[in-house]
């Protein structure tokens, strides 16, 4: 399994929480009970100008001493600093079950056949719950901020995560009905964030190298947990082969997920689709269009002075959901240098109103064409 598994020999001591106690899951559930009555406290607090949230860690790990315990360990503490209230969900520690079936509920809809989604919809309504997922779902419910701590296993969640999933975010109570997306119980403001180790280096994932792109790896992630549940994805915070890191280098990695932390409710999301663009579940009401871009002259040091504000300004494009893919076909010739990007727009004008926010737009030309919807 090409993960995190093998470096968990060359790790960061004192990276774990302890042993689990009974105080801790008191401490877990007081968290959760005190949520209404800060929740009162916030116009005063917001007054004073300090806001203090609160954060949801969920860490799936089976060893304290990982550097992924370590990332969380840093983010809890960090989080802790900056006067926010924070609880973890330590998946292994708890010995979470991540298998889903009727052990998740007090209550039976229909004792003949089991559909996970029908059994969720009517303990929604009748407190059916078992203890232990009604906990977690009230942290959930309670979290300003989520964030998910994980190795990257088999290109994904640990299975232990994904069974907090199957089993925590519930029909009806979490999701479904109005519940989702841009109107989920992240309600478009909430910020979920992965933090990650991986066991292959960062240029394996860069869409060039032997492993799927980072960006299509965490999909099911970003899109599938956070953004179809309401919570804004951030960029993941992903500490690449930390297994073949000095010790100094991993501590200039959790430095850095130190420094973000501090202005992490400040940072700005990824903006995915909003599901009032696609009206009755169905195609999107946005086009798409294929820009070929091309040099109108030689690149001068005006045009090279521009590149970094242009790079940043489709970065943010990128971010945004307005642009979607970039392609660069370079050539020493400035007359065959082509660029394409395919960019997400309600129509031509607004395509227009992107093009000349780019800082080189008069020193460029553009051919558009409108895509079409048809799906070979």
């Amino acid at each position: 399994m090409r993960s995190g598994r093998a470096w968990q020999n060359n790790h960061i001591e004192n990276g774990g929480h302890g042993q689990p106690t009974v105080a801790a899951g008191a401490a877990a559930i007081e968290w959760v009970a005190s949520f209404q009555e800060n929740r009162r406290s916030q116009n005063v607090i917001a007054t004073e100008g300090i806001r203090i949230m609160k954060i949801l860690i969920v860490h799936a790990h089976p060893e304290a001493k990982s550097f992924s315990s370590a990332l969380a360990n840093t983010a809890k503490n960090a989080f802790t600093a900056e006067g926010h209230e924070v609880v973890m969900s330590d998946l292994y520690r708890m010995r979470f079950n991540p298998v889903s079936d009727r052990t998740n509920f007090t209550t039976v809809k229909d004792p003949e056949y089991y559909k996970q989604q029908v059994e969720e919809a009517y303990a929604s309504d009748n407190d059916g719950f078992a203890p232990n997922i009604e906990t977690e779902i009230q942290k959930l419910e309670a979290a300003d901020a989520l964030i998910f701590s994980f190795p990257i296993w088999w290109f994904g969640m640990p299975a232990i995560l994904k069974g907090w999933c199957d089993r925590v975010l519930v029909y009806k109570r979490v999701y479904g009905g109005p519940l989702l997306f841009e109107n989920g119980i992240g309600k478009n403001s909430k910020p979920g964030l992965i933090l990650m180790t991986t066991g292959a280096p960062e240029n394996a994932y860069n869409g060039h190298g032997f492993d799927p792109p980072m960006e299509k790896i965490m999909t099911p992630i970003q899109y599938g947990v956070f953004w179809f549940n309401g919570f804004t994805p951030l960029e993941p915070f992903i500490a690449y082969a930390p297994a073949q890191a000095s010790e100094a280098e991993r501590a200039v990695v959790l430095e850095k997920l130190s420094g973000r932390i501090t202005g992490l409710f400040d940072e700005a999301p990824l903006r995915l689709p909003y599901l009032a663009d696609f009206p009755d579940f169905g195609p999107d009401s946005k086009q798409r269009y294929m820009v070929e871009v091309q040099l109108k002259g030689p690149v001068d040091e005006g045009f090279r002075e521009k590149i970094p504000a242009e790079v940043a300004r489709l970065a943010e494009h990128k971010r945004d959901g307005k642009l979607l893919c970039f392609f660069r076909h370079s050539h020493e010739d400035w007359r065959q240098v082509r660029i394409y990007l395919e960019y997400r727009a309600a129509d031509g004008t607004q395509l227009q109103a992107f093009l000349e926010e780019l800082p080189l737009y008069d020193r460029l030309d553009f051919r558009v064409r409108e895509l079409d919807r048809t799906k070979l």
